[in-house]
């Protein structure tokens, strides 16, 4: 019974990877024939990074007990009710006549300011959910074994402070492996809502509600929400939790901010892409230096804010969504940075040491 709760694990986590990239593929097939560049390079990236991240994890992970059961529980009781809604609505609907209906929800109104800092609201309140779990999950572990464990389990679960080593393929350390199954959850989770919302290959009882917050020029092509989860997903498969953390509040933070400064306040448009304005980039890198400083230091901070300019001021001029585009370069840089061996200066969490 104990080998089996692994070998659970491993089968969720290779089934739960399969169905993702499964269907997003899907979804990228359908882009490609609806001609929306955007969506099909955006999803095509988003395929690249599930399976980058699929091979980093087959070659490391390790599973003991506890992990296989909570890996288990979790992902057996999402496709479980998910298998059940859609065995039930089958037998609900199958003597039903067929309701042909383009969309059921109303998109139109929605590229105002009011409707994008709603959606803003939600990744903000996600960043501080994230620190807020892992901080007590950490608390949690230090009281259980003691102060004489503190910088083993300091060194397990947030990786090296410095973020030294980072570059080179490994296990996932305690706490980064919290933020990669929550993002899993989270991407099967609205991999299943889109492909209900979109594809209509399966039933979802949250497509509806998940619709309200999708914008007007997504009601035909999968929603921005998914590109994010997507994107930590892959920053923390390779990344430390502290610099995964700076990825989010660059999404959270500085991309709000660039968004919503740009609505209110954009009158200067950039000469190479009309849809940004120097007003909102100019404030997007600003709030992206001042999060990353406090949690990454000055060097990392200043590198990934440029990057994210860069990849702000380009998309979608360059035809990716800047949710799967900017995790995925600001992660990148950062493993470069830890390959040359500058060293990460967390002015928040050195408080930890």
């Amino acid at each position: 019974m104990v080998d089996l709760i692994p070998l659970m694990g491993y089968f969720f986590v290779i089934a739960t990877f399969l169905f993702i990239i499964a269907v997003t593929i899907a979804q990228a097939r359908r882009s490609h024939n609806l001609k929306h560049a955007e969506s099909y390079y955006s999803l095509v990236l988003s395929i690249i990074s599930l399976i980058l991240s699929f091979i980093v994890l087959c070659l490391f992970i390790s599973l003991d007990f506890l992990m296989g059961l909570i890996i288990s529980l979790c992902f057996g009781t999402l496709f479980g009710l998910f298998l059940v809604f859609n065995l039930l609505h089958f037998l609900i609907t199958r003597n039903r006549p067929v309701q042909v209906s383009q969309h059921d929800v109303d998109y139109s109104g929605r590229e105002n300011f009011k409707h994008e800092l709603f959606r803003k609201i939600f990744h903000i309140i996600l960043f501080f959910g994230i620190i807020a779990l892992l901080v007590i999950a950490f608390e949690v572990l230090h009281f259980l074994n003691g102060d004489g464990e503190f910088q083993l389990i300091l060194d397990t679960y947030w990786g090296n402070l410095d973020g030294s080593d980072m570059h080179l393929l490994h296990s996932q350390d305690f706490g980064q492996g919290i933020i990669f199954m929550l993002f899993s959850l989270l991407t099967t989770l609205f991999t299943m809502n889109e492909g209900a919302r979109l594809g209509k290959w399966f039933f979802f009882p949250l497509e509806k509600l998940a619709s309200f917050g999708v914008r007007e020029k997504e009601k035909d092509t999968v929603a921005s929400y998914v590109y994010f989860v997507v994107g930590i997903m892959f920053a923390a498969t390779f990344l430390y939790p502290i610099p995964v953390f700076s990825v989010i509040g660059i999404l959270c933070f500085a991309d709000t901010a660039a968004s919503l400064f740009g609505r209110k306040f954009g009158t200067h448009k950039l000469q190479f892409n009309k849809s940004k304005s120097w007003e909102g980039s100019i404030a997007g890198f600003a709030v992206s230096l001042l999060v990353t400083i406090l949690i990454v230091g000055p060097i990392w901070g200043l590198v990934a804010s440029v990057v994210f300019l860069v990849t702000d001021a380009i998309t979608p001029t360059l035809p990716l969504s800047d949710n799967i585009a900017i995790p995925v370069f600001v992660s990148a840089a950062y493993l470069f940075l830890s390959f040359l061996q500058i060293p990460m200066e967390s002015i928040i969490f050195s408080l930890l040491g």
